[in-house]
């Protein structure tokens, strides 16, 4: 493979100018796939402040016995946000706490999104929601927490 610095030794000024011209005319033709696509990964560049941190999974507790109906509570907290859920059976609890959040979307490897609406203490209550990856999304305007991907 040639890498760029290859490709243009030897070029005079007029040749790169015309290649760099042929390169600007191709974007004409730039599909609507490959535009989201481009955006979709120009998003990334924020991941880390928008990732929240997963502060407690009663899974990863020792227990010396456990019972068939235990309730898993996880807590996620970005700045002075947290997000406490409860999962019980195929029922999705949580609330979020100390942010003016507008809705909460469930996001799965296998499924659309959800998005769900917020009470006014910012509660909220899914149900039906199969075994498998999920990650919680709370929007607020602008702003955004993104839970890493538990398995549920």
């Amino acid at each position: 493979m040639t890498s760029w610095d290859d490709a243009i030794d030897g070029m005079t000024d007029d040749e790169l100018l015309a290649e760099l011209g042929e390169a600007v005319a191709e974007a004409d033709q730039v599909t609507d796939r490959q535009r989201q696509a481009a955006r979709a990964a120009f998003t990334w560049r924020t991941v880390d402040a928008e990732l929240a941190e997963l502060l407690h999974d009663s899974a990863l507790e020792s227990a010396a016995v456990r019972g068939d109906d235990d309730v898993r509570t996880l807590s996620f907290a970005s700045g002075a946000v947290t997000l406490e859920v409860e999962i019980d059976g195929d029922t999705v609890r949580g609330q979020v706490v100390g942010g003016a959040a507008e809705s909460v979307l469930v996001q799965r490897s296998i499924a659309d999104d959800q998005p769900i609406g917020l009470d006014a203490g910012g509660f909220f209550r899914v149900e039906d929601v199969a075994p498998g990856p999920v990650r919680f999304v709370v929007r607020a305007g602008d702003w955004m927490l993104t839970s890493p991907w538990v398995a549920i």
